[in-house]
Parts: structure tokens; C-alpha cells; sequence
């Protein structure tokens, strides 16, 4: 199943590109104030270094088998939104499209994280990442029709610009996505909630959480 074509891949291209010009806009006053807050903490310095090694790690969207399409979404500067991140992979044959499910569990990954670290605050990254507790579930479209229906409703997503006048939270959920369709190969942050790609990416979660409510334990895999 192939949907893309070259225009496809120019319009993220250029997606990627105006969505962090905004982005950018809107993060640094942001993240100059809670600098200021915070003056000296190391606590939290170390906490800022490593959430971005374990979003990487547990939340992962850089690669998968054949074509696909992954969303990672966490919260921006204050990061006590659960994270989550999903990948729809496609080989090329319909039998074997799936999906893999990835959120964090009782708190977000960035509060477990500082939580470890101030209980333990002499122990390694290396040592806590073990005791970080996200879900991960795996789906063959055959178990949950959703899977081939957000990756087909992903087709119709239309990217816009963002504009002076955006409703922006001030601190937004950015959502990452990277896709690799059809040879090639994209990236496109987006922070405004009304845009389509947010809301694909809601309404997929929405979706396969309830495969997720009605899956056996056993459909569980480690992150």
C-alpha cells in the first residue's frame, strides 16, 4: 500500500520546516522563565539531560520494517502529560500491517524520571531506566481493524502553515512525526491541537486504546 508520492514527501519537507520556525517562537520565552525559576538545580538539570535519552529509548519513532508512519507525543517544558507514541507499520502485504502502542504508565516518563533521581540522586541513568514503567502493546491489523483505518486516514492529512493568529497553548504537546512512505523519507513537528496531524494522531491513540482494553495480557511486549 502506497499513498505518497514526490509531491507528498515535498509538502513534510517544507512542513517540518515552518512547524519549528513556530515552534521555536513559542519556546523560548518558555523555557528562558523556567530557567530563571530554577537557578542551580541540579536536579532537575539532570532530569533535562536524560528525558530526552529515555523518550528516545522507550518512546522510539526513528525507524521500522518497511513503510511506516510514527507519532511521539510529550508535553513541552512542564512534561506531567503521560507520554505515548505510536508506529503503523506496513510491509507491502495487507495481512501483515500492525501497530505498536507505547505510553507511559501511572505518570508521565519525565515526572517518573525526576522522581527516581531524587530518591536515588547518586545512581546512574543506566541504573534507574530499568525501574521506568511504560506500556507497549502490538497489533496485527487482523486483531484490530483500526490499525488499517488510521494508516489509510492518514493519506487525507493536509498540512497548514502556522499562522500569527494559531490558538498555542503555552505549554504544548508536541507531536513528532517521521514517516517513511513510498522511498521517502519525512519529518513534521506540530504543537497546535486543532491541526489535522494532532488530531489523527489523538484519534489513532483513541482507537487502539481500545484494542488495548479488550487485548489479553499476553499482547503486552516490553517497550
Amino acid at each position: 500500500m502506497r499513498f505518497a508520492g514526490p509531491g507528498f514527501v515535498a509538502r513534510r519537507a517544507v512542513a517540518l520546516a515552518s512547524a519549528l520556525a513556530g515552534l521555536a517562537l513559542i519556546a523560548t520565552p518558555a523555557l528562558a522563565q523556567d530557567q530563571d525559576n530554577a537557578p542551580g538545580d541540579t536536579g532537575r538539570a539532570w532530569v533535562q539531560k536524560y528525558f530526552p535519552v529515555a523518550l528516545g529509548e522507550l518512546f522510539p519513532i526513528e525507524h521500522a520494517e518497511g513503510d511506516f508512519i510514527a507519532v511521539r507525543a510529550h508535553r513541552e517544558f512542564v512534561n506531567d502529560v503521560p507520554e505515548f507514541s505510536i508506529v503503523l507499520e506496513n510491509t507491502q502485504d495487507a495481512r501483515s500491517i500492525s501497530a505498536t502502542i507505547r505510553e507511559s504508565q501511572q505518570t508521565s516518563l519525565y515526572d517518573q524520571l525526576a522522581a527516581l533521581h531524587a530518591k536515588e540522586p547518586s545512581a546512574s541513568y543506566e541504573d534507574l531506566k530499568g525501574e521506568l514503567k511504560v506500556g507497549a502493546w502490538k497489533f496485527p491489523a487482523a486483531q484490530c481493524p483500526a490499525v488499517t483505518a488510521q494508516y489509510k486516514a492518514f493519506e487525507n492529512i493536509q498540512f497548514v502553515r502556522p499562522r500569527d493568529d494559531d490558538d498555542v497553548a503555552e505549554h504544548p504537546i508536541l507531536y513528532e512525526f517521521h514517516e517513511s512512505v513510498g522511498g521517502g523519507d519525512s519529518e513534521v513537528v506540530e504543537f497546535t491541537e486543532s491541526r489535522a496531524f494532532p488530531r489523527w494522531a489523538n484519534e489513532t491513540r483513541k482507537a487502539l486504546d481500545s484494542c488495548v482494553a479488550s487485548s489479553p495480557a499476553s499482547d503486552r511486549k516490553e517497550p
